[in-house]
């Protein structure tokens, strides 16, 4: 089997069982409802605070919801007893993190882009023409916390407390990623012009191609730890 048939059947397993579960993407979604909704009454609504907080408050709820999801990436493989059969199969391990990789990003991406509409609706959020550029920056913020969430859950997943360590590893090693992507949607939402902003995404881009190729090369050494 080629390296790229590889990567694409295990991405295409993952986004399948998701489609048919929806266990994960669910308790996701209804985790980013609740901080919304605790948002929306806890903080004053005038224009001038939205303005301010809300991209922060945007990536609080996309970070600690990929939490939640990409926690659990390879813990499905453990708990089917697939994860001994990813080890021992005959393929690249670089393939197999490519395709968990892939897989996370899509899913995960996908519930951020659901809850859009709910930031709109309880925030009262003018995009105007940005929201393709603001879609642009949640992939990227999204690809570098899926690259770092997909590794440290494969090294965390037959630790008893991975609830506890896999958010203590992966949160401040994505601090960079977070704060690119909060200053770039920052300056999305605020309308500047895109001399403003744009070192802040060519930062995300940056850091997104770090951290995926360290994870590529480092994976089958954790893997088989």
């Amino acid at each position: 089997m080629s390296f790229f048939n590889t990567v694409f059947l295990i991405a295409w397993k993952d986004i399948l069982s998701e489609l048919r579960n929806r266990e994960n993407i669910l308790s996701m979604l209804f985790f980013a409802l609740l901080m919304i909704f605790i948002f929306n009454f806890a903080l004053p609504l005038d224009a001038k605070t939205v303005d301010l907080l809300m991209p922060g408050l945007i990536w609080i709820a996309f970070s600690f919801t990929a939490i939640i999801g990409l926690g659990r990436s390879f813990q499905s493989e453990k708990e089917n007893d697939c994860l001994e059969a990813l080890l021992i199969a005959p393929v690249s391990k670089g393939a197999v993190y490519l395709g968990k990789f892939l897989g996370n990003f899509v899913f995960v991406l996908a519930a951020e882009v659901a809850l859009v509409p709910l930031f709109i609706l309880f925030f009262n959020l003018e995009l105007g023409g940005g929201l393709p550029l603001l879609l642009g920056v949640f992939a990227l913020g999204t690809f570098g916390l899926s690259a770092l969430g997909t590794l440290f859950s494969a090294m965390t997943v037959q630790v008893r407390a991975r609830e506890v360590m896999f958010p203590i590893l992966v949160l401040p090693l994505a601090v960079p990623v977070l704060i690119g992507a909060i200053q770039a949607t920052a300056g999305v939402l605020h309308h500047d012009a895109w001399e403003h902003f744009s070192n802040w995404v060519q930062l995300l881009v940056v850091f997104d191609v770090i951290f995926i190729i360290v994870a590529f090369w480092t994976f089958e050494f954790i893997l088989e730890a």
